[in-house]
C-alpha cells in the first residue's frame, strides 16, 4: 500500500500544475496543511497531512481553476505529531487574484467545495461534501519557484453528521514552468 501511495504521489507531483497568469497558465505545487476542527467530536481537535497537491489553471481576469488532493500520507511521529483518523479529501476552487498575476506577491481569495472522506473515530461515517472559503498568497522567489500559503474555512451542513465545520491551513512550494517576468522589487532597484 505505501508503496502504491508512494508511486501515486511522484506521478502527480510530477504532473500536475497551478496557474498564475495568462502568460505562465501553469505551475505545479505541493504543500502540507494542518486542520483545525470545531469541536472535538471526531476524537481529535487537530490534524496533519502531507502532501497536498494542487492544479490551477489560469482562465482570464484574474480568475483561476484550481483542483487539489489531500492526503494523509505521514503517520504518527512520536512526541510530535499523533493524528486519530486520515484526513483525504478532494477540493475545487475559483480563485481571484485581483489582476496582481504578475506581481512578485500574488494574494488571491477562493469559493469552492471539498469532498472528505469518512473519518474513522465515528461509526458508520461517510464521506463529507463541504462549502469553502479561502485566501492566501504566492510570493514569487525566482523566476520559477514560489512560496504559497492558504487559509481555507470548509463549512459542512449539519445534514452531514460525519465532519464538522474546520479551518485548514497549507502551507508549500509552486513551480512555474515557464519563467515567469518578475516585477522588479523596490529593494532591487538602482537609485
Amino acid at each position: 500500500m505505501k508503496k502504491t501511495l508512494l508511486t501515486a504521489i511522484l506521478l502527480c507531483s510530477s504532473i500536475l500544475v497551478k496557474s498564475q497568469n495568462h502568460d505562465n497558465k501553469w505551475v505545479a505545487g505541493i504543500s502540507g496543511s494542518y486542520v483545525i476542527f470545531q469541536d472535538n467530536s471526531l476524537g481529535s481537535r487537530y490534524n496533519t497531512q502531507a502532501p497536498k497537491i494542487n492544479i490551477t489553471r489560469y482562465l482570464f481576469y484574474g480568475f483561476s481553476l484550481e483542483g487539489a488532493a489531500t492526503l494523509s500520507g505521514i503517520g504518527d511521529i512520536d512526541g510530535l505529531l499523533s493524528n486519530n483518523f486520515s484526513y483525504n479529501s478532494l477540493d475545487g476552487y475559483l480563485r481571484y487574484d485581483f489582476n496582481l498575476s504578475d506581481n512578485n506577491l500574488v494574494p488571491f481569495i477562493a469559493i469552492g467545495a471539498s469532498f472528505i472522506g469518512a473519518p474513522s473515530t465515528k461509526e458508520n461515517a461517510n464521506a463529507t461534501s463541504t462549502l469553502n472559503i479561502a485566501f492566501g498568497g504566492t510570493f514569487w522567489v525566482t523566476h520559477h519557484w514560489g512560496l504559497n500559503a492558504q487559509y481555507t474555512y470548509k463549512f459542512s451542513p449539519e445534514l452531514y453528521t460525519s465532519m464538522v465545520n474546520h479551518t485548514q491551513l497549507t502551507g508549500g512550494l509552486v513551480y512555474s514552468f515557464r519563467p515567469r517576468i518578475l516585477v522588479r522589487r523596490l529593494w532591487n532597484k538602482r537609485r
